[in-house]
């Protein structure tokens, strides 16, 4: 579930979160003269660079997660009434 948050739904609403903080934060300190309309934000740029966010964090994980490559797939069994999940078993041998 935290890998879901990191990887798709943070970095996707944090373009959103800043400027919704900004426009707070600019409605409160500017006048009345100053108002901002959400209804004409930025969206789609919020979105493309949400969007953005998620690519770099899809790169990042893949190059960061994961196992080392040259092991045998262990698909997952039903063993002892619990549900083993797939694994990597990486041969010990030194070639």
């Amino acid at each position: 579930m935290i890998k879901i948050l990191l990887q798709y739904i943070f970095p996707l609403a944090f373009p959103t979160a800043l400027y919704l903080l900004w426009a707070l934060y600019h409605k409160k300190t500017k006048s009345e003269e100053h108002h901002i309309d959400l209804t004409k934000g930025p969206w789609l740029k919020l979105l493309a660079a949400g969007l953005a966010l998620v690519a770099v964090g899809l790169v990042t994980f893949n190059q960061y997660d994961g196992e080392k490559p040259g092991g045998v797939y262990q698909p997952p069994v039903y063993k002892d009434g619990k549900i083993v999940p797939g694994h990597v078993i990486h041969n010990e041998e030194n070639n």
